[in-house]
């Protein structure tokens, strides 16, 4: 299994022997022993031909997760999150207990949490590839420093920076008016609210009451700095979510 390619007429595909082909096609045609073939739009066949590797990874732990399944009577599946450039990233998910082995209550809050840090990683793949997020060289080029500074003032807590695992960093675009000037009580807030990176980003990205509703940094925006601090104070003393 491997190729991916308009569905042959005449000539026959080439594949390593002990492998099947998977062919994908814009019209469907019948499947000969060890193969498989699989009719799509052309949009969808110009999107996926030059992407063979991870069309095969998803087909090959697609085909896993049902055998596996199939053999342990417990369900399962896996994750696929696709970045800003395309690129797919898969995470299989924990496999759970059909109704005929019920879980113990250990068993099921283990998966419960396991289930609910899937969806924080998912989410949070999906903040990073937002087009709100800068790189270190972009933040670097809006700020007209190096990446180096970027990178000294993210340590000092004066840029906020989020983990982007192999991509580095990324930083979000608003922290940075017109000017080139990032969040002036931004220090402050990492005091309050803790070192977390996280933390601060959805402190300042959710709505908060104290604030007539509207989030921490539309709030910073409109000049409201007193305000926010008195907030994220508030919510480090825990007088309210």
């Amino acid at each position: 299994m491997g190729n991916i390619k308009p569905i042959p007429s005449r000539a026959k595909a080439q594949r390593a022997p002990g492998t099947g082909l998977l062919v994908l096609g814009k019209q469907a045609a019948r499947s000969k022993a060890g193969n498989l073939a699989v009719a799509i739009t052309p949009e969808m066949l110009k999107t996926l031909s030059p992407m063979e590797a991870a069309v095969k990874a998803i087909v090959e732990t697609l085909g896993k997760g049902i055998a596996s399944s199939r053999k342990s009577g417990r369900s399962g599946g896996f994750a696929v999150v696709i970045d800003r450039e395309g690129n797919p990233e898969i995470t299989p998910l924990p496999q759970m207990d059909v109704a005929t082995n019920p879980l113990s209550d250990e068993e099921e809050r283990e998966q419960a949490f396991a289930r609910a840090r899937e969806r924080g990683r998912i989410r949070a793949a999906d903040i990073l590839s937002g087009d709100d997020m800068l790189s270190a060289d972009a933040m670097a080029e809006r700020l007209g420093v190096s990446r180096v500074t970027v990178n000294a003032r993210r340590q000092r807590h004066e840029l906020l920076g989020l983990d982007a695992a192999k991509r580095g960093f990324r930083f979000p675009d608003w922290q940075v008016d017109d000017d080139g000037n990032a969040i002036e009580v931004l220090p402050r807030l990492f005091e309050l609210l803790g070192p977390s990176p996280w933390g601060v980003y959805r402190f300042l990205t959710q709505r908060h009451d104290v604030l007539n509703g509207a989030t921490a940094k539309d709030a910073l925006l409109r000049g409201q700095a007193e305000k926010v601090l008195d907030a994220a104070e508030s919510l480090a003393r825990g007088d309210f979510a």
